[in-house]
């Protein structure tokens, strides 16, 4: 029996047509201007002409002009905030969006009065006369920020040109093409040079992109419109230009491929069509899609339908048939595995509506794609594919309203016949698929508000509905939260991606590599991608990078995609308090959190952490795998972590872990007095509520089981923090727990990592408890020698500080294992030793301890009379204290003595009560020790048979705790005679 140092034991796509190949203007492809024509505000005209107050050019170098003159903005981050709220005329713009429009990660010291800084110096720059406090002209104030207020809808060229955009997509469905090509020449004609030139910050080049988009959209348009007007030459020359600068958008080489064939040059339109093929391959390693493919084949048998007459036919003969709409994306050609979750999404045919849900970049929508094409032929009136933008850089989501105006748009209903309101159009919508069999793809959607209005209203439709949050709302016939790969899925993936011979050739390095991203299919797709595009490196350099954590976001990112970027969209979707619940989460050092942890963690009560981490678990960000325990992903926590540094303090980070390691250290130490309630230390006082209190010990020890895995991480990172007293004591407190679990590495791993604490606070009595708890955890290990070497340097600083009390706990252990190297003699003396002492310190609890140990050492000596009568002494102290767990390790020694005197009868009752307490008292390593005790005693009394069955028990809860002893009942089980 051990005892501690006391002595105690121790871009939007939208329905393309069929035979439509080009798109169409009225459809809308990705252009700029998602709303309905002539439902944007605005003054008649371009707005070009205006001079009286402010106007502002955003399609180019940034200027202001107040009342026709340039104005002054500053310098670029002032300007860069200038261009945000310029952007976003006439709305209010919080003070943290504007943070971090312009410096993204970047921050300056005092962000918040940059801002300021730079909102004043615009106000002098364009209201020199304003008078100080008085409410601005243009730049006005609000509670949560600031607002630029112009004086028409039309004061900025980025409105005028949506406003032409749309009027030009209104004339394309009035059948008013020449109007349409006017209104859209005007609208190119306001970019001029650089869009947003010389303005930094991750807003402005988010909006340069999707600006980019938009002026491509329309040019296509303008071509499109110039192939229904006859002008194809014209049509082929824009086309072309159009489709050099971007050769991956298959709509340009479309219009090209469309306009030659046309105008009479069926072998330049299949040469287009190979310039194309060679362009995605050389950028891809692909093919082009359907949309391209299937084109040049109808080129190649000169189908009567690609010409104006035939086209017409065509569409007069499909009127009312939505089959002939068709604009599913491409299938992911290293789509790998999915099998169940497939299988459970196609099922979904004939049921109605399948919702996807999971975290970003887990493949919800390559999974949608993949088992909408998987489906085609079983939904043959239409397939229809809808982005919603849910969470899409620098685009709003689509509003129902608009995404029905596609949809029917898709479905061949005219613009003209399109309702104004929303009800009206849902009810239009579903009339027009009511009995079809059809395919509805909606991707990316933000909430089930926004998804609702566009569901058909027949269960022959299927629709596949992808979102980052939980749609509890949904009315869905199939939900289906999707995780990450399985190891063996994650690894095909990195293979087909990054080229399977490379990745054959380091087998290790790769699952090394899958598992340092987390298994989330975005992450392996981009770490795959960078290592196919970099011939230089080997695997195991990619694996090597991908091990700093600090920067194993960083790694994950290419060109325009990265994980951290997926995951910051879902972040800043949130409130205020739910974003700061994930960044603490952060700051929490083991892989599952309980409900009470994070609320002492974010320092709120459990009602308001539960409801925070519930809105969490619903937006994708966090796991719940038992109820109450919540789970991030290893690369989440890497971005909560960096999200914590950006934004909260270096004192707000250590105030939310001192608050995590008080609240374990009170948890901790009130198991412990359950545990152990007659240990002489205890941790420092804890405020009344500080931790979790528990009724008995089997709750303290089912609690302790479900901490396990974060007492190691949270002792480093206490230390780390300079909170010596803590990480000392939160692992001396685990000493019962490790004891009665057997969890012996854990125990020397968390001694480990505190025993320098205790060192620098210059500790002897705290250094010499981590010491004998090292020497017990080793002593169990059978590791005698360093064993010994921890009790002789406790024993010493034992000594030195005069605690009389540890001295001959230590003493008591150093016994033990001087017995089980053999050395008995030695062993005795160092337990008189204890006895004495204990003795004269009046300690006992030390004093019964000593006594059961001598009963096993004068047993090993032959001094059976001798053992038998300290055991006894002992068992009746522990009776008295009603310690079972230590009662029933001294029966197991009576029942050893018994065994070895030639008495098996009294061994076997001795052995059945010792089982009986232990098992009682939660001792599992004791409960296997004890039932191999039994079954030898079984053998000696001739039955063979129920000693193997207690062998087999043994053996069981010794694998389970990993213990030395398996291996013991492993030999004792192959020499049991057979059929015994």
């Amino acid at each position: 029996m051990d005892a501690d140092g006391r002595c105690r034991g121790g871009g939007e796509r939208w329905g393309a047509r069929v035979d439509d190949v080009t798109g169409g203007a009225g459809a809308g492809a990705g252009g700029a201007g998602a709303g309905g024509a002539g439902t944007r505000p605005g003054a008649d005209g371009d707005g070009g002409g205006l001079r009286d107050g402010l106007t502002v050019h955003l399609l180019g170098p940034v200027r202001a002009l107040l009342d026709g003159r340039d104005v002054a903005l500053g310098p670029p981050l002032q300007r860069a905030v200038f261009t945000v709220l310029a952007v976003r005329r006439d709305q209010v713009v919080d003070r943290g969006e504007l943070i971090d429009a312009v410096w993204g990660e970047a921050l300056p010291g005092n962000p918040e009065g940059a801002v300021h800084t730079y909102v004043a110096g615009l106000r002098r720059a364009l209201e020199p006369v304003r008078v100080r406090r008085s409410p601005g002209r243009f730049v006005q104030s609000h509670p949560s920020g600031y607002r630029l207020v112009l004086p028409d809808a039309a004061a900025t060229d980025l409105a005028r040109f949506e406003r032409l955009a749309d009027e030009g997509r209104a004339a394309v469905r009035a059948g008013r093409p020449d109007a349409a090509e006017r209104l859209f020449g005007e609208a190119l004609a306001l970019f001029h040079g650089s869009v947003l030139g010389g303005v930094p910050g991750p807003f402005a080049q988010v909006r340069r992109d999707w600006l980019a988009g938009a002026r491509q959209s329309l040019a296509e348009d303008r071509a499109e419109v110039l192939l229904r007007q006859g002008r194809y030459r014209e049509a082929a020359d824009e086309a072309r230009l159009l489709a050099d600068g971007e050769p991956l958008r298959e709509r340009p080489w479309a219009l090209l491929m469309t306009a030659l064939y046309r105008d009479g040059r069926q072998a330049e339109a299949l040469a287009a069509y190979e310039r194309a093929r060679a362009a995605s391959a050389e950028l891809l390693g692909l093919d082009p899609g359907p949309l391209l493919g299937g084109l040049r084949q109808r080129i190649v048998v000169a189908d009567p339908a690609l010409l104006p007459d035939g086209g017409a036919e065509a569409a007069a003969a499909g009127a009312g048939r939505p089959g002939r709409w068709v604009d599913l994306p491409r299938d992911a050609g290293h789509f790998t595995g999915r099998a169940a979750e497939v299988a459970r999404v196609a099922a979904a045919v004939g049921r109605g509506v399948c919702a996807i849900d999971g975290m970003a970049g887990v493949g919800k929508t390559t999974l949608a794609v993949h088992v909408a094409q998987r489906l085609a032929e079983r939904c043959p009136d239409a397939r229809l594919y809808v982005d919603l933008h849910g969470h899409t850089p620098g685009r709003p989501p689509v509003t129902a309203a608009a995404a029905l105006e596609r949809l029917l748009l898709a479905v061949g209903v005219p613009g003209e016949r399109i309702p104004a309101a929303e009800e009206d159009r849902a009810a239009l919508w579903r009339a027009r698929l009511a009995g079809q069999r059809a395919l509805l793809v909606l991707d990316n959607a933000v909430d089930t508000g926004q998804v609702r209005p566009l569901l058909p209203g027949s269960v022959s439709c299927l629709v596949l509905v992808t979102s980052r949050r939980r749609l509890t709302g949904l009315d869905a016939s199939v939900s289906l939260s999707l995780g990450v790969l399985p190891l063996e899925e994650a690894q095909a993936l990195f293979a087909a991606v990054a080229g399977p011979e490379r990745v054959a050739a380091e087998p290790a390095a790769a699952e090394a590599v899958v598992r340092a991203c987390g298994l989330l299919p975005l992450a392996v797709q981009i770490a795959a991608a960078r290592l196919r595009h970099r011939p230089a490196w080997t695997v195991a350099h990619l694996r090597d990078r991908l091990a700093v954590e600090e920067r194993r976001l960083d790694e994950l990112a290419a060109e325009d995609r990265s994980v951290e970027a997926a995951f910051a969209l879902s972040y800043r979707a949130l409130d205020a308090a739910e974003r700061r619940m994930f960044r603490l989460l952060g700051v929490f050092p083991g892989a599952v959190v309980g409900l009470d942890a994070a609320a002492a963690l974010c320092g709120l009560d459990v009602v308001a952490a539960d409801r925070l981490l519930q809105g969490l678990v619903d937006c994708q960000l966090l796991d719940e795998p038992h109820p109450g325990r919540y789970r991030l992903h290893d690369l989440l926590r890497a971005y909560a972590a960096r999200e914590c540094g950006r934004t909260d303090g270096d004192a707000d980070r250590r105030a939310a872990l001192g608050r995590l390691v008080g609240f374990y250290l009170a948890t901790v130490d009130g198991a412990e007095q359950l545990l152990r309630p007659q240990r002489l230390d205890r941790a420092d006082a804890a405020p009344p509520g500080a931790g979790v209190a528990f009724a008995d010990r089997a709750a303290a020890l089912a609690w302790l089981d479900a901490e396990r895995a974060v007492f190691a991480p949270l002792i480093g990172a206490a230390a780390r923090d300079g909170r010596d007293r803590q990480a000392w004591q939160l692992a001396r407190c685990l000493w019962g727990f490790f004891e009665a679990r057997g969890h012996w590495t854990d125990w020397i791993a968390c001694h480990e990592l505190a025993l320098p604490s205790a060192r620098l606070l210059g500790d002897r009595l705290a250094q010499a408890r981590l010491l004998v708890g090292l020497g017990v955890a080793e002593h169990h290990l059978r590791h005698y020698e360093s064993a010994v070497g921890r009790y002789r340097a406790a024993l010493a600083l034992m000594r030195e500080a005069g605690f009389r009390n540890g001295e001959a706990g230590v003493l008591t252990n150093l016994g033990n294992t001087l017995r089980r190297m053999g050395r008995t003699a030695e062993a005795i003396d160092c337990q008189e030793q204890s006895l004495a002492t204990c003795q004269a310190v009046a300690d006992q609890a030390g004093e019964s301890i000593a006594l059961a140990n001598l009963g096993d050492l004068y047993r090993d000596a032959g001094r059976l009379r001798q053992s038998l009568d300290v055991q006894e002494q002992a068992l009746a102290m522990f009776r008295k204290w009603g310690e079972r767990r230590w009662e029933g390790s001294v029966l197991d020694g009576l029942a050893r003595t018994h065994l070895a005197a030639g008495g098996a009868e009294q061994a076997l009752v001795h052995g059945r009560e010792a089982l009986e307490c232990r098992c009682a008292g939660g001792d599992r390593a004791g409960e296997a020790e004890t039932l191999d005790l039994l079954a030898r005693i079984r053998l000696e009394r001739g039955e063979p048979g129920t000693a193997r069955e207690d062998w087999r028990r043994a053996l069981a809860v010794a694998e389970e705790l990993d213990m030395p002893l398996a291996g013991d009942i492993r030999r004792r089980l192959r020499e049991l005679p057979p059929g015994g």
